[in-house]
């Protein structure tokens, strides 16, 4: 961690009061607490100016979103989101608790957490910060400086360089920034919660592992989420295929292909499906756009190369198949809400940070990511869906230091039946993901 995140803390515990007292949460005063947390945060670190925004979600709870500048460079530049119930605009609630949620590959924030505001298909509520924030959390999550990309970036070379550890640094920025506006705005000192999906919960467990060598006054977090994810393995299929997915990732830098398009291709899968659905696919010939779109959903391993996906029978919805194997429907998530889902995907991903999340999997070379899982001591919950990650997440979990560890898998079948499981974006998108993932989570952050 930075010495900038120590500063942080040091200046602010000075600068703001504790939030035990009774008295009415102070106004957000847009962007003048953020600016205040970010500039404390390091010298280079401020609110890039008319960025700052609030929208208003679900009765009322809002967002409000900026972009932080965390470096000299130009697209040294975050995104930080914050929903939060609120008395009237500006003022929010006071919430004891708060959690940062950090996103996975090719969905940033808006895209990953709150699909559900940007599609008509589905309810507003049904989105997981508008849930969390209506039962008296602090919402809080980022965009790692990757999703702000355009499709046309030009001089994408500097990208050979944005690994898991950029995404670790800057994920600790957002976390003292936000634990300062919470400061600011009189939520108290409590650490905060972080919650990784997916990528995201590799670059947590990175963090916090570094986060782990400070003083435990310094530290940011006071627990973990690991939402459907890994870091290590001890199946030998499965680290065979982030071996042969790392290997094909260093083949592409070597070539000076530093961007994968991947959020592209999701796109363009989720806008055909939804504008032409019976139209010839252009990406996957013989079927229809809309058989895409559900494959994309119900069978995401066939995209991936022969013995590359992430576990066997990988897939990111659940869903339903004729019986010569073509797709039919999806058994959890809105279809609608799939596409719209789909076409959030941000343009361009670091394939760097794409080799470092297999690498500690792999285990072909020695790399420092998983060095310090051990010192990793704050309560960790554990949560995976059976047709995703699943069970082949757990075991990252026994590697950690924590004596405190709760894991919950849901499965919705028979083990033979994987194929057909509740998937990795299902925790987010299921018109039951409330019930099924979102109200225990909700509980383990009470019970911490």
């Amino acid at each position: 961690m930075r010495r900038s995140t120590v500063l942080l803390l040091l200046a602010l515990s000075c600068l703001f009061v504790d939030a035990a007292s009774s008295f009415a949460a102070p106004p957000i005063a847009a962007p003048a607490a953020f600016e205040q947390a970010a500039r404390i945060a390091g010298a280079d670190a401020f609110v890039v100016p008319g960025s700052f925004s609030r929208r208003a979600l679900d009765g009322n709870v809002a967002e409000y979103s900026l972009r932080l500048r965390v470096g000299v460079g130009a697209r040294e530049v975050i995104g930080l989101h914050r929903v939060v119930k609120e008395t009237s605009p500006g003022h929010p609630v006071r919430a004891a608790q708060a959690i940062f949620l950090a996103h996975g590959d090719a969905w940033g924030f808006d895209a990953a957490f709150l699909s559900a505001v940007a599609s008509p298909a589905v309810p507003d509520s049904r989105a997981l910060p508008i849930y969390l924030a209506q039962n008296g959390i602090d919402v809080w999550g980022i965009d790692f400086r990757w999703t702000l990309l355009p499709a046309d970036a030009p001089n994408l070379a500097e990208l050979a360089n944005w690994g898991i550890a950029t995404d670790a640094r800057d994920l600790g920025i957002g976390l003292a920034v936000a634990r300062g506006v919470r400061l600011g705005t009189g939520q108290g000192n409590r650490k905060i919660h972080l919650l990784g999906w997916s990528r995201g919960a590799q670059t947590a467990l990175v963090y916090l592992g570094a986060e782990s060598q400070l003083p435990p006054g310094l530290r940011q977090t006071r627990g973990a989420v690991v939402v459907d994810s890994f870091l290590k393995t001890n199946d030998p299929e499965v680290k065979a295929a982030a071996c042969a997915r790392l290997k094909a990732t260093e083949a592409l830098l070597a070539a000076g292909q530093t961007a994968a398009t991947s959020g592209q291709l999701f796109a363009a899968i989720g806008s055909l499906a939804e504008t032409n659905p019976s139209g010839a696919s252009p990406i996957a010939p013989g079927f229809t756009n809309r058989q895409t779109g559900l494959l994309a959903g119900s069978a995401t391993y066939i995209f991936l190369p022969p013995g590359q996906s992430f576990v066997p029978l990988y897939h990111f919805l659940g869903g339903t198949f004729d019986s010569a194997g073509l797709p039919t429907g999806l058994t959890y998530t809105s279809e609608a809400h799939w596409y719209d889902f789909l076409e959030g995907a941000s343009p361009l991903e670091p394939n760097r940070l794409l080799a470092d999340g297999d690498a500690p999997i792999c285990e072909a070379t020695d790399v420092p990511f998983d060095d310090q899982l051990g010192d990793i001591h704050v309560p960790v919950l554990y949560l995976g869906a059976g047709g995703g990650v699943g069970d082949y997440g757990i075991y990252t979990t026994t590697l950690l230091g924590s004596t405190d560890v709760t894991v919950r898998v849901v499965r919705l079948g028979p083990p033979v039946a994987r194929a057909l499981e509740i998937g990795h974006v299902d925790i987010f998108t299921a018109n039951d993901a409330p019930t099924l993932f979102w109200r225990p989570l909700l509980d383990w952050i009470g019970a911490h």
